[in-house]
């Protein structure tokens, strides 16, 4: 809306005519009456002609809107940063101070303070990435999962595989394999002659390996889907329909002022079926969307029967507010394990009371309490290290055990882009044995210098670090500027940096301007993320 606002006070044009114009340029004329009217009946006449030309005319404004900032000036000390970065390594010897070895210190909140420290933070979600708590209970969900390990079953059945069932399989695909030639296949097509000398196929015994593979893989596929339909057909779909048609009842029931004798169906575990099946079998506890995304084996696992479909994710999928309790889904992971989940409970975000959390809202008072004295300790020590050598010797001090990282850069190069000549951007090198370092650490570590100490928290400052030099391996001009060196790649990055950069700075601006705040997003969405329906 703000950049809407922004194309309107340039007086940008907009309206089904501009939208019409730039159709006809983007399809370079293809787009013509006909086309048009046959892609909008894919609507079922839901919006006019009109509304999606004056909608279509108005992303290109909101688009062009963002282009008139122009490409950034970029210096060659932007470059040779971009370079220095992916390049220069730090080594480092750090001490933790662990926050939580402290809360003895930090003495223990009254009842009026507990109270009060918990009406601060009820309403809000915790966050691992904050230092301040939240008391919040998200939405959280359990699920019955199903699964098996496709590639292991697929090597079981080609073990057992006979000779007769290989050939068999052969003669049923064998003009699949044909000789490689360096002639057309259909040079001849037209050529009654043709049919007088067939294509030479691969003997049985080339494609032997080939065959044990793809029948394996076809047997096992065939084995699942027969085990996966039978269980859904037989028992989940059943149970859900019953399950929503009670649902209805209920639900209708009340609209009407009525009682209705009907009740929710309780699930059976499918253990037993699982076992009968030679599946897989569990039971989560409650998951928030975030340990959803990190839980088991079918984290990792798509939407679809197929590797690497591109489904959703299971978090996703999980999460969707029209995913309902009880309907099956399949999914499948890149090492061939495949799933079928169900939801078995949808929980919307609540606010404990202060009794179920006493416990926690004490931690959490302890630990904001414990925060300065175990940064004050740390402190402490880094003060006693710049009186000495300015370094950490050995392999303690005072007593507490230091970590030697080895020399990393600052970021790792960006993942080609397929089809194209050029990378992504580059992304955060993992700092080993840190956990969740955040700016701050990052900051003080690759900006430490020789006889230098610093002391950084990582970023929900549960932990405070004492970093000093063990090694710095530097970047030279020599290499970004060698015949055979990358300086274009480093100026491309720094120029995408740099505009990100200014974008985001004139977007603030901007919401600034409109009185919204830098963490907005439409009321609809927030409502949606944080109080989706339970399905």
């Amino acid at each position: 809306m703000i950049l809407q606002h922004e194309a309107d006070k340039l007086k940008m044009p907009s309206g089904p005519e501009a939208g019409r114009e730039w159709l006809k340029q983007a399809t370079n004329g293809l787009m013509n009456r006909d086309t048009f009217e046959a892609t909008l009946g894919r609507f079922g006449n839901r919006v006019s002609g009109e509304q999606i030309l004056s909608d279509i005319a108005n992303q290109v404004r909101i688009v062009k809107v963002r282009q008139i900032l122009g490409s950034p000036v970029v210096t060659p000390l932007d470059v040779y940063q971009a370079y220095r970065d992916q390049n220069e390594r730090v080594g480092a010897k750090v001490v933790a101070f662990p926050v939580d070895e402290f809360l003895a210190k930090a003495g223990e909140p009254t009842t009026a303070e507990a109270r009060a420290y918990y009406d601060l933070y009820k309403d809000v979600l915790p966050d691992p990435d904050r230092e301040t708590p939240g008391f919040k209970v998200p939405r959280q969900i359990q699920v019955e999962i199903l699964s098996i390990d496709g590639a292991a079953l697929a090597q079981g059945i080609k073990d057992k595989l006979t000779e007769a069932e290989l050939r068999t399989y052969y003669e049923n695909r064998k003009t699949e394999f044909k000789k490689p030639s360096e002639l057309p296949e259909d040079l001849f097509a037209n050529d009654p002659r043709a049919e007088l000398t067939p294509p030479q196929l691969q003997p049985f015994e080339e494609v032997r390996p080939y065959l044990a593979n793809s029948l394996a893989e076809e047997k096992a596929q065939a084995e699942i889907v027969a085990n996966f339909g039978r269980i859904k057909d037989e028992v989940m779909i059943p149970f859900a329909d019953s399950y929503h048609d009670a649902v209805d009842a209920i639900s209708e029931a009340k609209k009407q002022g009525e009682k209705t004798s009907a009740t929710l169906p309780k699930p059976a575990s499918l253990a037993d079926v699982a076992k009968k099946a030679g599946l897989n079998h569990e039971i989560s506890t409650l998951l928030s969307k975030e340990q959803a995304e990190h839980y088991g084996e079918v984290a990792g696992a798509e939407v679809g029967l197929t590797p690497l479909s591109g489904g959703r994710k299971f978090a996703v999928e999980a999460f969707d507010p029209k995913t309902n309790l009880y309907e099956p889904v399949e999914l499948t992971d890149d090492l061939r394990r495949r799933f079928l989940v169900r939801k078995l409970e949808d929980h919307a975000p609540r606010v404990p009371p202060f009794e179920e959390i006493r416990q926690d809202v004490v931690l959490a008072w302890k630990r904001e309490h414990a925060r300065p004295l175990a940064e004050k300790a740390a402190r402490d020590l880094a003060a006693t290290l710049r009186k000495s050598s300015g370094k950490i010797e050995g392999d303690t001090v005072d007593g507490r055990k230091g970590t030697t990282i080895p020399p990393i850069t600052r970021l790792q190069p960006g993942f080609p882009i397929p089809g194209q000549f050029m990378s992504g951007p580059p992304t955060e090198t993992e700092i080993p044995g840190i956990p969740n370092p955040g700016p701050a650490f990052r900051e003080a570590y690759f900006g430490l210098a020789e006889g230098e100490v610093d002391v950084a928290p990582n970023r929900p400052k549960d932990i405070y670090y004492v970093l000093t030099v063990d090694r710095r391996i530097p970047a030279t001009f020599a290499t970004l500027y060698a015949p055979n060196g990358e300086y274009f790649r480093y100026k491309f990055e720094a120029e995408a940096d740099a505009g990100r950069r200014r974008e985001e700075q004139w977007l603030s601006r901007l919401r600034k301007e409109a009185g919204v705040p830098a963490n907005w997003v439409p009321r609809d969405e927030a409502e949606r993320e944080a109080n989706a329906t339970p399905g």
